[in-house]
């Protein structure tokens, strides 16, 4: 199972290969990849605060969490949601390339929101 940190990792190696996937046209690849950052950003969180994470639902209501910290939550949710759904577009192939940038950069924000969210969980 992959440590809190090796999870930061992944994050940020998703956020990069989901740019390059971007710009080699593979908006699948791409759109998996800002959801895996996603996730994978998630799930450091949770293990270093002892919340399961093994699933999506895990997932899922581990952002929740997070969401609630953030300066503006209903956003948050809103962007979590669209970027949840680049994970379908995987599968379903119904996003256009410009959805997908969008994705990808609400992905690389929706990270920061996280970062900002958890230094609330350290006080």
């Amino acid at each position: 199972m992959a440590t809190s940190e090796r999870h930061r990792e992944i994050s940020d190696l998703f956020l990069e290969h989901a740019e390059v996937e971007f710009e080699k046209g593979d908006l699948l690849q791409a759109s998996e990849k800002a959801w895996g950052a996603v996730a994978h950003y998630t799930k450091a969180i949770a293990g270093e605060h002892g919340w399961p994470h093994g699933s999506h639902q895990d997932i899922r209501k581990n952002a929740g969490r997070l969401i609630e910290l953030t300066e503006d939550p209903r956003q948050y949710n809103r962007l979590f949601g669209l970027i949840e759904n680049l994970h379908v577009n995987f599968y379903e192939e119904e996003h256009s390339s410009t959805q997908v940038r969008y994705g990808i950069d609400d992905a690389r924000g929706l990270i920061e929101a996280f970062k900002l969210a958890e230094l609330k969980l350290s006080h």
